[in-house]
């Protein structure tokens, strides 16, 4: 049952086309250009005022989530707070002290930063709009590489934007940072066109040589700086491999290893940018089998390599050698 309580709409023409995804925004997107020609009404809303205090009946609950499948309530302290109506809306309820309700305006507070709220709302509302609507949300980065592309996943502190970065100095075009949305037409899979910055820990800007570009913002708390790069062609391409990416230990080995089959599928799976129990929300087989077609569809591989930073560029100059070559 969804609540009677619909927050405000507060839409203006703020157009764009991201992730392979139309959307409406009553705020401007920072680092985005607005696109023209899309279709309001298959447009994907973010809208910026209350949401509703909780989720009548929710199929699943915790402190910080509510969801039924068509619903979703996110809350994260000092943030804000998110609505997801299935994939139509999003909404986003800044948090006290990061708004002044009196006057309408940001207090100048890391956790009023526009970046890092919009990093929150495209984050959080576009995976789950997305998966809503269709698509296998992947914890991934993504380059170009010719017509296609091809991402590396894994969830937080992998080394995703890392190696995005690493790669982007060899002369590859970054396609999407952090969240994938792969979408399985039933011949292929496309990954659409993600908002063109990378958010680097201070190791990673040093290790990319990126120590005296200035940064878009810089997220204090997280020890973190956000870079916003040229755009590359918009548009989806074909996801040609994903690279789950680990660390090397005793008993992992450095190399780049071919996984198929049921690993493939819980691999992806590992990787998802969504809560696990959220999959079990609504129609939950129609979940498994979109993200079994995408592991059947996408060659995957395990891309496993030391910490050590001095080896970065090497390993990620082998990566981009290893694109070419054919599956074992």
């Amino acid at each position: 049952m969804r609540s009677e309580t619909r927050p405000a709409a507060q839409i203006s023409g703020f157009a764009y086309r991201i992730f392979g995804l139309d959307f409406l925004s009553g705020e401007p997107i920072p680092g985005l250009a607005p696109t023209s020609g899309i279709a309001g009404s298959d447009a994907i809303r973010i809208e910026f005022g209350s949401v509703p205090v909780c989720i009548p009946d929710p199929e699943y609950a915790d402190e910080s989530v509510q969801a039924t499948g068509a619903e979703y309530l996110l809350n994260y302290p000092k943030i804000g707070r998110i609505y997801v109506q299935g994939g139509e809306r999003i909404v986003f309820e800044r948090a006290a002290g990061a708004f002044e309700r009196a006057t309408g305006a940001f207090e100048r507070t890391p956790d009023a930063d526009p970046a890092g709220m919009w990093q929150f709302v495209l984050g959080v509302g576009a995976t789950i709009a997305g998966f809503r609507r269709g698509f296998v949300p992947i914890h991934a980065s993504a380059v170009v590489h010719g017509n296609d592309c091809v991402a590396f996943a894994g969830q937080s502190t992998a080394g995703k934007s890392t190696i995005a970065a690493l790669l982007t100095t060899l002369g590859f075009g970054l396609h999407a940072d952090d969240l994938c949305l792969a979408h399985w037409s039933g011949s292929r899979v496309d990954v659409g066109t993600g908002v063109p910055e990378l958010k680097l820990c201070d190791d990673a800007v040093g290790m990319v040589g990126w120590n005296r570009r200035e940064p878009a913002a810089y997220f204090a708390d997280a020890g973190k700086s956000l870079f916003r790069l040229g755009t590359t062609e918009c548009g989806p391409r074909p996801l040609r491999r994903i690279y789950v990416l680990e660390f090397a230990s005793e008993a992992n080995k450095p190399g780049i290893y071919p996984i198929g089959g049921v690993t493939a599928l819980q691999a992806l799976i590992d990787c998802l940018r969504i809560r696990l129990p959220l999959l079990m929300t609504g129609p939950a087989p129609r979940y498994f089998e979109r993200m079994a077609a995408v592991s059947r569809a996408v060659e995957l591989f395990r891309f496993v390599r030391p910490r050590d930073p001095e080896q970065s560029f090497q390993r990620a100059g082998r990566l981009a050698e290893h694109f070419d070559t054919q599956p074992v």
